[in-house]
């Protein structure tokens, strides 16, 4: 085997040597043996101690050099690495300093006049470094593992095939009370304590004797008659032809385990049989423990694992945080909190109850687990409901009264102030209620005042207020508006709640409003000039007749009937056929072909031409109409798939966005087999992109649906990775075969170190969980590059195309 075999693909050799001239003459004559390598020279000792910080397979020196001697820079270097090859090349070396220079630790000398030896010289220590480098890291490693052994709390012991025992180490002598030489050439039958069937020391002996590792737990017997526990392991170790020759067994005392087992089993009892809550949780509310009567207040099953269960669950999510904050601080400041609160039990109610957390924490004074007991208060706390209600409430139509509209428009102003969210306040005055009362009497008057109230509340959220303000006038206040355009869904939702006819006395009577409106804090800041500024715009409705609302700033009102007037003509689309799909190709960077195309809706409108998707995607969605229309998209998609597959397309695959509104239809899985059938549509060929909010809104629903759709053969693919929740445990939780790189880190991966940082990692990340990378937004060459010298298996961008209409994208693929 030659030297350079043996070595790295490039040997490094350090010259200490004084004359440059002599080393260029020993490198000449190294390289033309055949030798490739790096070299450098040093002179002085400084010089040897600063380059020894770096890596070297040879070192070569002269012997005598002014004012440094060889057999001093033989000394650094032996001291810096005992193993690393040094030959002197000298032409003043005689015998007797040769046999001193070997005796200080060199590998070889060389006269400079017989420079014949040198060659086979590098190769031999060369050889001899690496077996001197393994048996050091040998003995190291016999040395560590005999200090493992010896030094571990855990006993060991050694036996032959037959099972006497041949070495026990300090722990065993400890546990056991047996000295080593008590207990050579005895059996671990010693150790028996009679708590054990034959069976199980019959069942041990076969498992370890047909080469198997036996795992239990034993009663064993110490010297002095006590009994403890231990968790045994027992492992055969066998020769190069693989019989057994010895077996090791190691085993930990888990005596006080057990013991405070037994206690803990006693106080469960206890806590079983109390009809209180009883449950014990770390810090992070996951559960450790919860009684029987927890588990079956919260509905949970005694084969359940409790621990995916967390406190917070016991919450109201809106309030489940800010709960578990104020419980964590005062039991890390008082090591208590107590106090009434209301849990979620099982089936979705709600229980009140009295409720004490304690803290248990460890030396260092943190919080290591928690405890807490609840109490029902159910039928107390229903008592003085009762009475709260009565005061705030109004008694006809039972909707909260003036004063408690005052209370919560207040709670709603201070929750807009520290979010920045804004509240409006609706003044609806029924028209020609006074016909009504005159007409039918004002029994029917009543009548229609409270399935009016009753339908108002319905189609509100539970955190707005709809309030009775007097006689036929009703206040409305909605709170945590982003959007101040967002009041005009509620108008929407309040005209369909009453579009309906009401039926009194068997008369139908149709009812509508005069709406004033007004937003904190654009009309006030107060709750007296919000009320004020609403009557104002209520009576401006009125004015301008029946069914009509107005905002108290002008400039709302322009734009909300221009919004109305596009939703309008948005829920016409559907009949008129108005909505296409365009399509946007996919290349695969393997073989530089089109792979398929994302499909992307678009509104052909017949006055306004093509609307953009920003401005009726957000209308589709506040409306509901999403459904219907995503609907419409994957029976499209798949229908012009089958037009594909017809020209001799049959290899492209097809992809549509799925929205959150889609995601939680109950009946998506049922449209989805149904399209695939009714369009004869290859599985494989759909592809679902699904951005991460909407998994990680209910993980657990998200991944079952997911799994059915799944197994229909339909891909899954992450749509916008790293602009969502971007936690990687959904990367494994859910079926994906795609993961889709959002434009927002491709624009930028040339110039921003960032954006490509990220790119790199999502690309690695992906491909290390067998899923395909589609990278979105690429419009550069520059880009597309970069990509490709990462792995991307697809992209899409306008580098390739826009989306594109049907006939054009067929066109595209003809050519």
């Amino acid at each position: 085997m030659s030297i350079t075999q043996l070595s790295s693909p490039l040997l490094r050799f350090l010259f200490i040597e004084d004359l440059e001239d002599d080393a260029l003459l020993l490198v000449d004559f190294l390289r033309s043996g055949g030798l490739e390598f790096d070299w450098q020279r040093v002179a002085t000792e400084q010089e040897v101690s600063l380059k020894l910080q770096e890596s070297w397979d040879i070192v070569f020196s002269d012997y005598t050099m002014p004012g440094f001697s060889g057999i001093h820079a033989l000394e650094i270097v032996r001291k810096h690495d005992p193993d690393l090859p040094f030959i002197f090349i000298s032409g003043t070396i005689g015998e007797e300093i040769a046999v001193e220079a070997l005796k200080h630790g060199a590998q070889d000398y060389v006269m400079k006049g017989n420079m014949g030896r040198l060659l086979p010289a590098i190769d031999r220590e060369l050889r001899e470094a690496r077996s001197r480098r393994e048996r050091r890291q040998t003995d190291q490693l016999l040395r560590k593992l005999s200090l493992v052994v010896t030094q571990t709390t855990d006993s060991v012991f050694v036996t032959d095939r037959e099972g006497h025992i041949e070495y026990v180490n300090p722990a065993f002598e400890l546990l056991t009370g047996y000295s080593i030489d008590e207990a050579k050439g005895k059996t671990p039958a010693i150790l028996c304590s009679g708590q054990h069937d034959r069976n199980v020391y019959c069942q041990l002996w076969e498992t370890i004797v047909s080469g198997n590792i036996y795992k239990g737990t034993l009663v064993n017997r110490r010297k002095n008659g006590e009994f403890f526990h231990q968790e045994q392991e027992i492992t055969p170790l066998k020769d190069e032809q693989g019989h057994i020759t010895h077996y090791v067994a190691t085993g930990r005392d888990i005596t006080n385990r057990v013991n405070i087992e037994r206690e803990r089993a006693r106080l469960a009892a206890i806590l079983e049989a109390t009809p209180d809550l009883v449950a014990i949780f770390e810090p992070s509310g996951v559960f450790r423990y919860l009684n029987g009567a927890g588990r079956r207040l919260l509905g949970i099953s005694l084969r359940e694992d409790i621990t995916q269960y967390r406190m917070q669950t016991l919450f109201r999510k809106d309030i489940a945080q800010q709960m578990m904050d104020e419980i964590i601080k005062s039991a890390s400041q008082d090591g208590i909190w107590s106090g009434e609160t209301v849990l979620q039990i099982a089936a979705g109610r709600e229980l009140p109850v009295s409720q004490v957390v304690l803290a248990h924490k460890n030396n260092g004074q943190e919080i290591e687990f928690l405890s807490t007991i609840a109490r029902d208060i159910s039928e107390r706390k229903r008592f003085e409901a009762e009475l709260q209600h009565q005061a705030t409430h109004d008694r006809l139509t039972n909707l909260p009264n003036r004063f408690f509209l005052v209370d919560r428009f207040t709670t709603a102003l201070e929750h807009a102030r520290r979010h920045r969210h804004y509240v409006a306040v609706l003044f609806l005055d029924m028209d020609h209620f006074k016909r009504i009362n005159d007409t039918l009497g004002h029994a029917a008057g009543d009548s229609l005042l409270q399935q009016v109230a009753q339908r108002l509340h319905s189609c509100m959220r539970a955190n707005d207020t709809v309030a009775r303000h007097g006689g036929d006038e009703f206040t409305i206040v909605v709170g945590d508006l982003d959007d101040p355009e967002n009041i005009l869904g509620v108008l929407r939702k309040l005209r369909k709640a009453i579009e309906r006819p009401i039926i009194v006395n068997s008369q139908e009577i149709y009812v509508t409003f005069s709406t004033g409106i007004a937003l904190y804090p654009h009309d006030g800041t107060g709750i007296e000039d919000l009320l004020s500024h609403a009557d104002i715009a209520m009576y401006q409705a009125k004015s301008a007749g029946p069914n009509q609302y107005r905002f108290y700033a002008p400039n709302m009102n322009v734009r909300g009937h221009e919004l109305l007037a596009l939703e309008a003509d948005l829920r016409r689309a559907m009949e008129q056929e108005e909505f296409v799909l365009h399509y946007q190709p996919q290349i695969d960077l393997r073989d530089n072909r089109i792979i398929g195309a994302e499909g992307l809706i678009r509104w052909q409108h017949p006055t306004r031409g093509l609307v953009s998707p920003a401005d009726f995607i957000p209308l589709l969605e506040k409306s509901g109409m999403i459904v219907p229309v995503g609907e419409w998209v994957m029976h499209e998609a798949c229908r012009m798939h089958r037009k594909w597959r017809k020209l001799g397309f049959n290899d492209l695959r097809v992809s549509i966005n799925v929205s959150a509104a889609q995601f939680g239809d109950a009946d998506l899985l049922a449209k989805v087999q149904r399209v695939l059938k009714e369009e004869r549509m290859p599985h494989q060929a759909l592809e679902f992109e699904i951005t991460e909010n909407i998994l990680m809104r209910d993980p657990v629903s998200a991944a079952e649906l997911l799994e059915a759709i799944h197994a229909l053969g339909v891909r899954i693919a992450i749509d916008d990775f790293g602009t969502g929740y971007s936690s990687l445990a959904y990367l494994k939780r859910f079926p994906l075969d795609a993961l889709k790189i959002d434009q927002t880190f491709v624009r930028d991966i040339t110039s921003d170190t960032s954006d490509a940082a990220i790119v790199e990692a999502s690309v690695s990340l992906a491909h290390k969980l067998d899923l395909e990378v589609v990278a979105e937004g690429v419009e550069t060459e520059q880009q597309l590059a970069f990509l490709y010298a990462q792995g991307c298996d697809l992209v899409q961008g306008y580098y390739f195309g826009r989306p594109v209409t049907i006939s054009e994208f067929i066109r595209l693929l003809q050519q």
